[in-house]
């Protein structure tokens, strides 16, 4: 992995991903299914997880995301289906 800097993260891990050939099958595939596979993915994917599987509070992912609770939400709270609520609820 690159070095993670406050600030430059991101920008260093694209450029490591885009350099790996494992990454380059993987967009590949999503590609011919007509999905669009970027590195910021892995924050969403991150997000999504901390909420589904791990169950926490929309301010501690929030905040270990580096987001507002506000800004966490409106961005990620399209992934809480009527399936997540049901199973809650069960």
């Amino acid at each position: 992995m690159p070095p993670l800097r406050v600030g430059e993260s991101g920008e260093a891990l694209a450029k490591y991903l885009k350099r790996r050939r494992s990454w380059q099958e993987l967009r590949n595939h999503y590609t011919a299914i007509g999905e669009r596979l970027v590195p910021h993915n892995l924050r969403h994917a991150y997000a999504h997880r901390a909420h589904v599987f791990l169950g926490l509070a929309p301010k501690v992912a929030a905040t270990l995301i580096g987001h507002s609770v506000q800004t966490h939400l409106a961005a990620y709270i399209r992934w809480c289906g009527d399936d997540v609520v049901d199973a809650a609820l069960a």
